[in-house]
């Protein structure tokens, strides 16, 4: 203790203060001493940046305002909290981790669009960090992201991301789909599994050139694999602010886990086909991503111009098109189907307009989209009431900046709080309400609403929006047109509450497709 003593003697001397040199001298000083640098200690570690937005009053070291939101970790609750007291702009301790919360969809465009060059940059987070290494498309930043989304936008559209040529490759996946749901015959069963086979095979045509037969074993453990992984990246979100609890024994928090997920995925399924591409290589028939990522690469590799296209890229990017591409596109399906479960007279509208439409002779095309208003406004309502992306993906402004009159840190996370926005009553006057006729005007046509932003907006706008609403359009026309689907028991439907995982999904449940 008189060491203590001495110490602190020594740095109230090193600052010359010495009133309190003169109070240590005797006991009564001693205990002020102790009393005063205890309180300078709390202070220092408890302070806040100046300018920051409002948020919780009393924050802990180590903990941050974690007590005053009463240990609540979904991120959309928390807005939902803060936003009632704090409006628009309001920030929040995870931990040492600083949150910055945009809750409208005015300061998320003035953010995001009118200053993207400032707030495009992806904020440093323990598990993206881990999965991507900040690699890829979706978590990278600066030259090494704007080779690669520029590399991936060409190669896609000219793969017919947003044209018609892409509808042969979905209606392929999707007559294997219609007929696996045709041979249970009416009878229960999971459509959580087969939505992710369907969805998955459609972007595995675009990367490795070929679909997975649905009973196919590595691939059936690739799907569950990749579904534990990002379950338990959701769950296990406070690594994110304690990312020193991984070392507790026992794997509590599941971190060696997504490690071994993340090496088997890499190991059996992405690096053995990046290696027969290699190896089969012909520049003449480039028909996939991963071919055309190769000739990209050779063909830089012989300029000598430094680029950051390279296999650790292409690995981190095959990645994010599988998991983006197929857990959104997927769970929006899944909750299609649940929401026609509560909703059957919905169901009905839909299956009306389509067959006025359509018929039964055919498949529904994506040219047919103009004429079936009523399905495309459920399809948007699904997207806003849902709502699986939540808060969106993070974002991180490059430098220290000034924003609305409040300071924003360059490593504040930064959420654009997509789920404020679609629950907005201001904006859609009975947010709470399934009713997709919001989306019609007077005259049966759909209303284009600027607020309807499921896959962001700005530059880092969700890479697949186009595939994805292309891909959600024809699985539900043709999955109505060709199937009504009913509960398993009319007076236990399953819960509209969702699971929050990496994105927002359905529970797990049992439906009935009976054939039309």
């Amino acid at each position: 203790m008189a060491g203590i003593f001495t110490m602190l003697l020594d740095i109230f001397q090193y600052f010359n203060i010495e009133y309190m040199t003169g109070l240590f001298k005797d006991n009564v000083g001693v205990t002020t001493g102790l009393v005063f640098v205890t309180c300078l200690g709390i202070w220092w570690l408890m302070r806040k940046p100046r300018g920051i937005p409002p948020g919780p009053r009393f924050t802990l070291p180590i903990l941050g305002d974690m007590l005053s939101l009463k240990g609540e970790s979904d991120l959309r609750v928390v807005a939902r909290q803060l936003r009632k007291e704090h409006e628009n702009i309001c920030s929040v301790y995870f931990g040492s981790k600083l949150f910055i919360f945009l809750n409208s969809y005015d300061v998320i465009k003035e953010a995001l669009v009118k200053n993207g060059d400032i707030f495009s940059n992806r904020p440093s987070m323990f598990w993206t960090d881990l999965l991507t290494q900040r690699k890829g498309i979706v978590m990278s930043d600066g030259q090494p992201w704007k080779e690669q989304r520029k590399f991936a936008l060409e190669t896609l559209r000219e793969f017919g991301f947003g044209r018609t040529i892409l509808e042969d490759k979905i209606h392929e996946e999707i007559g294997h789909f219609v007929e696996v749901i045709g041979q249970k015959k009416g009878r229960h069963f999971d459509m959580c599994r087969l939505s992710q086979k369907g969805v998955s095979n459609i972007i595995s045509s675009m990367v490795y050139g070929k679909r997975f037969e649905y009973d196919d074993p590595v691939f059936n453990i690739f799907l569950d694999k990749s579904e534990s992984m990002l379950q338990t990246i959701g769950h296990g979100s406070v690594l994110n602010v304690f990312p020193f609890l991984r070392f507790v024994p026992g794997d509590l928090f599941k971190y060696q886990s997504v490690l071994n997920d993340l090496d088997f995925i890499k190991d059996n399924i992405i690096l053995p086909s990046i290696n027969e591409h290699m190896k089969n290589f012909d520049e003449n028939h480039v028909d996939d991503y991963i071919s055309s990522y190769i000739r990209e690469m050779k063909k830089v590799s012989k300029t000598g111009q430094p680029s950051y296209l390279n296999e650790d890229q292409l690995v981190s990017a095959i990645l994010d098109l599988f998991i983006a591409g197929t857990e959104t596109t997927s769970t929006t399906i899944l909750w299609t189907i649940l929401y026609f479960l509560h909703h059957p007279n919905i169901q009905s509208k839909c299956y009306k307009e389509i067959q006025n439409v359509i018929g039964s002779g055919r498949l529904p095309s994506i040219i047919d989209k103009p004429s079936l208003p009523y399905v495309e406004a459920v399809i948007l309502e699904i997207l806003r009431k849902a709502n699986i992306s939540m808060t969106g993906l993070p974002h991180a402004v490059s430098e220290d900046t000034r924003f609305h009159g409040y300071h924003f840190p360059k490593d504040a996370i930064i959420i654009p709080n997509v789920d404020a926005v679609l629950t907005d009553n201001k904006i859609w006057g009975d947010a709470d309400v399934f009713r997709p006729e919001r989306f019609m005007d007077s005259d049966g046509q759909i209303i284009k609403r600027d607020a309807m932003m499921p896959f962001s907006i700005g530059r880092r706008v969700c890479l697949g929006e186009s595939l994805a609403k292309m891909e959600l359009f024809l699985f539900v026309t043709t999955l109505v047109q060709r199937f009504e689907f009913i509960p398993v028991d009319a007076d236990n439907l399953p819960t509209l509450r969702g699971v929050v995982g990496l994105t927002y999904a359905p529970v797990k449940y049992q439906v009935r497709a009976v054939p039309r």
